[in-house]
């Protein structure tokens, strides 16, 4: 199948609007659904309501007629990151991301939607220590720690669902820290944000760092993926999305280079990660592959912020 007609729930937010973006780019038709929504003028369809208003999604779904549905919300009411928010609401939490993504299931069922693919998390896994291999693949058994990976969990359990006992095909994948210009810098970028500020403000810096390696991947790159699991049949209903693997001593050298008034000093603490490397050999045999190397995550995301700081 070439889905010519896609709906993302969420897609006001970082990775849903790069996905509408790219949709359009490629001729696609595009829709998005979510509160707030209300014509751009972008060549999106919107459409405004909550998930867990299933005649709001119904009329959506009726209205646009998609051949897949890209699920790219989650909960964060006050922008605070996806992790922080769950941890201080996990009910909540738990409510839009996996809730509100079996309503999203159960509307898609009923309107004839066949195809679904879903923004994961590899905030399901567990402590690196649980695992024998050095990068984990998609047989790794989840032992979320926080909030956040609990509703993601289940929110997994809700796509098994939406296959065994709707018919759907369902597809997550589990992206990893998705960075570039256009994110919120909270939550699990927090350090990240630190260091691409202070090299902007020519700020001293001396900071101690963790040592683990961790994946990382460009907002475009986590979309041209979704795009392309929704575009195709019978891919598998899981998948593990690696990007690139990086440490913040290799992120502070590279700005020290880009950045020549930067006076950035790290020192790398050692300790475990709190999530394994993973394995996404999956995915790229699938044809996909981050075509956007570290240096164009941080060149952009510097341009962001010092024409934000000049505005």
């Amino acid at each position: 199948m070439s889905a010519g007609r896609i709906l993302v729930i969420g897609g006001r937010g970082f990775v849903g609007s790069r996905v509408l973006r790219l949709a359009l780019a490629q001729g696609i038709a595009a829709a998005s659904f979510g509160p707030g929504e209300v014509p751009a003028g972008d060549g999106v369809a919107r459409f405004s309501g909550e998930v867990e208003e299933p005649g709001r999604l119904r009329g959506a779904l009726r209205l646009f007629r998609p051949d897949a549905v890209i699920w790219a919300a989650g909960y964060n009411p006050t922008g605070d990151g996806l992790a922080r928010t769950a941890g201080a609401d996990p009910a909540r939490a738990v409510a839009v991301n996996a809730g509100g993504f079996a309503a999203v299931l159960a509307a898609c069922a009923e309107a004839g939607v066949r195809r679904v693919v879903q923004c994961g998390s590899t905030v399901v896994l567990g402590p690196p220590g649980l695992y024998r291999a050095a990068r984990v693949d998609e047989a790794a058994a989840p032992a979320p720690r926080s909030a956040y990976g609990l509703s993601k969990r289940m929110a997994e359990s809700a796509a098994e669902w939406g296959a065994e006992a709707l018919g759907l095909w369902v597809t997550t994948l589990r992206l990893p820290l998705v960075l570039g210009p256009g994110r919120w810098y909270v939550g699990a970028a927090t350090l990240y944000a630190r260091l691409l500020q202070a090299a902007v403000e020519e700020i001293v810096v001396d900071e101690a760092v963790p040592a683990a390696p961790f994946d990382i991947v460009h907002g475009d790159d986590a979309a041209e993926a979704l795009l392309l699991l929704a575009m195709r049949d019978e891919v598998p209903r899981l998948l593990n999305m690696a990007g690139l693997t990086v440490t913040y001593a290799e992120i502070a050298a590279r700005l020290l280079a880009m950045v020549p008034g930067a006076r950035i000093a790290v020192t790398e603490a050692p300790g475990p990660a709190d999530l394994p490397l993973v394995d996404d050999a999956a995915l790229r045999a699938l044809g996909w592959t981050p075509r956007r190397g570290l240096d164009a995550i941080l060149s952009e995301t510097l341009h962001e912020i010092g024409t934000r700081e000049t505005a």
